[in-house]
């Protein structure tokens, strides 16, 4: 049974309905046409395009993988002291570090063989990265020619060279990255065999895989690459590191930082910054994670070094919490690789838009409204 009130006309009801319609406003927050909404779907979409074992591959630690845990719990247990009636509608995301004007503080991490991801490679990593704002390191284990990497995109400035070999071989490739149009050299170590035992499991082997496309009778010298698989030599010291980097005709930034100790030598032997990793604890197990020692190696080396971090980034949030603690930057490795293995170049976009959306969310509920205003005081006090 219907009631209608009958001190209403038919047309003051068409009034009340059309007033009410005029009123209401969806919430079409969560709408979209993307084909990605979150990093939980571009990682489902790139397990299901991956094998078991190029999966392994890429989410693999070493050990029991307890350094691969920690890097990432450990940022869970930094907690956000959230102010009541200071959120900022609008902040500015943007910083600069080294000579670069960033969007948001990413850089792509130089991780190599990531043809088994995509065939595009860094090629397609820095053609998307360019679209979004940021920069990308491209490694000297890649799977395309670093002549062919520069090419593609305007975001290729940092080159990573492992010191291993000759040192005059190294420097041979670094004149050959200068020429090609890099701007600085990220410097890591080549450590003995790492115990991954899922690599072991799977009896994984990279063969087929353009990882020495660089290396040969049309590229640079084997025989460094070579070092680099057989381990017959003595690993470099920390003196011929200097001897090289004093040499080099582009600036230093060196990778794998894990101390105050290791900082202030890195900056001793010529370096212009610190690469603050556990290379995403692929190298040794049981090590603290890089957000735990990040607060005493920014103590150590100052407030003016160039700082980037990377293990154990998978949110925005994270990348507030590093810039907090002392960071200028973060590096992304396995997320850049899911992103790559999705979708390609697509899939690397969205990967990068959908961080700094919620790195973006992040800073303006903490009320700050730019990069510069992180910094300790946005974490809950024990």
């Amino acid at each position: 049974m219907t009631i209608t009130d009958p001190t209403l006309s038919t047309t003051d009801v068409d009034a009340d309905l059309s007033a009410s319609s005029a009123e209401y406003i969806p919430d079409d927050r969560y709408r979209s046409h993307e084909k990605y909404t979150s990093l939980v779907g571009i990682k489902k979409d790139a397990k299901r395009q991956l094998s078991e074992v190029v999966w392994n591959y890429l989410w693999t630690g070493t050990g029991d993988e307890t350094t691969v845990e920690r890097n990432t719990s450990k940022f869970d247990e930094l907690l956000w002291e959230v102010p009541l009636f200071s959120g900022v509608s609008n902040p500015n995301t943007s910083t600069r570090f080294l000579d670069y004007d960033l969007s948001f503080p990413l850089l792509t991490a130089p991780f190599g063989q990531e043809a088994v991801f995509h065939p595009d490679g860094h090629l397609a990593i820095g053609r998307a990265v360019e679209k979004v704002g940021v920069h990308q390191m491209v490694p000297v284990a890649g799977s395309h020619l670093i002549e062919d990497v520069a090419k593609a995109s305007g975001s290729a400035k940092i080159y990573q060279m492992t010191f291993v070999g000759e040192e005059e071989h190294v420097l041979q490739m670094i004149h050959r990255a200068k020429a090609a149009g890099y701007e600085y050299i990220c410097v890591t170590y080549s450590p003995i065999r790492q115990w991954r035992e899922r690599l072991r499991e799977d009896r994984f082997s990279p063969r087929g895989l353009t990882d020495s496309v660089n290396f040969g009778p049309n590229g640079s010298n084997p025989a460094g690459l070579k070092e680099l698989l057989e381990f017959t030599k003595p690993r470099w010291t920390w003196e011929q590191a200097k001897r090289v980097i004093e040499r080099s005709p582009l600036p230093c930034i060196v990778k794998g930082v894990g101390s105050a100790e290791d900082a202030t030598r890195a900056l001793a032997a010529g370096a212009v910054g610190v690469y603050v990793s556990n290379y995403g604890g692929r190298t040794i197990d049981r090590t603290l994670s890089t957000i735990e020692l990040l607060p005493e190696i920014r103590a150590a080396v100052g407030p003016d070094v160039p700082i980037v971090l990377d293990s154990g980034i998978r949110r925005g949030s994270d990348i507030a919490a590093a810039v907090a603690l002392g960071a200028n930057a973060v590096a992304i490795g396995r997320l850049t690789a899911i992103g790559l293995a999705a979708d390609g170049e697509h899939g690397v976009q969205r990967t990068l838009e959908l961080l700094k959306e919620e790195f973006w969310t992040t800073l303006g509920h903490l009320g700050c409204s730019s990069v510069a205003e992180l910094g300790p005081h946005v974490f809950r006090q024990k």
